[in-house]
């Protein structure tokens, strides 16, 4: 039996990509099937270690699939997710053997309990050592750059250090994977990686995400919390969108990168930390502190190691690479027989600018690779509502214009912040670069739209 295969049975193609893409992050090989019908087939094919299983398919039975899969199978563990908590069911499902019943969202700390649960004891067998998580899998970067290269280069040779390191980029060219693969590299491998959205959290939030908080310390806060820095400890924190932070939460991060110290909000003494920095930002640093809004010794401080990570519009040579990896990788997280791209295909994907970068290919690429006829992605595939329709557009802007439909300004504007957002899966990093404004006045954007809607 293969100690790391999990098959996922889901019919939601987005829920399907995510819970995929946190599976491989925590080291799994991943298949998917779209109803009960298909798994127990692909059960039947194959050895499986985990299958994770959307009670919600239509025309699925959870009971009778796990009886199935639990005959032939005993060794694989199956664990139910559900839109609602369906006590009775869930209760019938663990006593016939189910591993465990959770309803949505299923977090990354739940999903990561249950993977280390199953595979724990196989991993121990065949000698794998990890005490955050149940083992890796290595981080790829596809590339035949020179420049990306000489950037690996750079990493490699870093990558044991303690030294703070600054990842300068546009939004999807791949920053956290750089990331990901210094920690991957260091004698901190098999201690945490902790990542913080410094963009994504309100600010007051961000303050308690990163240092912690007492109890009392505010209302709602029932109990002590270690921060961050805290979960960080002799392992690395990478905080994404470093430049997105309040300017008093620059003075306190500088506080602990300078003393190793960290305060908890409510907190009356400090603690000690030991964590790797690794900063990364999609903007431009310089005209960040030129504007009063990023400090210039927290810059110094990060910018220990600076790596800038080129637009994928400049290393037209890894199209051809990347559109193959993303090919495969959804042909098996699809269920999919995709050979490749046409050259028409490829012809118009190298003709894009992609201000998305890697991250908007394998977004194209994967709607593709679900559109294709039949073995090969064509052009047309290509084009759907989104990143690539929105480009053809732009060829003729009156069109565009003439489709409009009439409203005020505000109107417009709300309504092209949501079509993007929509584009690009609710990614507000990437929906803020498309758009041309920050992420914090896209959040404050939509928190002013959440109180129309309520006042």
């Amino acid at each position: 039996m293969s100690a790391d295969k999990v098959l996922i049975v889901q019919d939601n193609p987005r829920e399907r990509m995510q819970l995929a893409e946190s599976l491989e992050n925590l080291g799994c090989h991943v298949y998917s099937v779209m109803d009960g019908s298909q798994a127990e087939a692909a059960c039947l094919g194959a050895e499986y270690g985990m299958v994770i299983a959307d009670i919600g398919v239509p025309g699925f039975s959870g009971i009778d699939l796990l009886e199935k899969i639990k005959q032939g199978r005993r060794e694989t563990e199956l664990l139910f997710v559900s839109e609602k908590p369906l006590v009775e069911e869930a209760v019938e499902l663990i006593r016939h053997g189910a591993l465990d019943f959770i309803v949505k969202p299923l977090k990354q700390e739940q999903l990561a309990l249950c993977v280390k649960k199953v595979f724990a004891s196989k991993k121990a067998d065949h000698g794998r050592k990890g005490r955050s998580h149940a083992g890796k899998k290595p981080v790829e970067i596809i590339t035949k750059d020179r420049g990306m290269q000489k950037l690996l280069d750079v990493a490699a040779r870093v990558a044991d250090s303690s030294a703070s390191v600054l990842i300068q980029g546009e939004s999807g060219t791949g920053k956290e994977l750089f990331a990901r693969r210094l920690h991957e590299k260091s004698h901190r491998k098999a201690m945490p990686f902790v990542a913080v959205n410094c963009a994504a959290l309100p600010e007051a939030l961000l303050e308690s995400e990163l240092f912690g908080h007492e109890k009392g310390a505010f209302t709602g806060a029932v109990s002590r919390k270690a921060g961050k820095f805290e979960l960080a400890h002799d392992g690395t924190l990478f905080l994404d969108e470093i430049t997105e932070m309040q300017l008093h939460l620059q003075a306190k991060l500088l506080r602990v990168l300078q003393e190793g110290v960290v305060d908890r909000v409510g907190g009356t003494r400090p603690v000690e930390v030991n964590a790797r920095i690794i900063a990364t930002t999609n903007r431009d640093v310089k005209t960040s502190m030129d504007n009063g809004e990023f400090r210039q010794d927290l810059y110094y401080r990060l910018n220990t190691i600076p790596l800038v990570i080129p637009p994928l519009r400049d290393r037209p040579g890894d199209l051809p690479l990347l559109s193959h990896f993303f090919i495969k990788k959804y042909n098996r997280i699809d269920a999919r027989s995709v050979k490749g791209m046409t050259d028409e295909a490829l012809e118009f994907l190298g003709s894009r600018q992609f201000e998305g970068n890697v991250r908007e290919l394998e977004n194209i690429l994967h709607r593709a690779v679900l559109l294709a006829d039949g073995e090969w992605i064509e052009k047309k595939d290509l084009f759907m509502d989104g990143s690539s329709a929105r480009d053809e557009s732009l060829d003729n802007p009156r069109e565009e214009v003439s489709g409009m439909v009439p409203g005020s300004l505000r109107e417009m504007e709300e309504k092209m912040i949501f079509h993007t957002l929509d584009s690009t899966e609710g990614n507000r990093t990437h929906a803020a670069k498309i758009l041309g404004i920050s992420v914090r006045t896209l959040r404050n954007k939509l928190n002013e739209y959440k109180k129309l809607e309520t006042g």
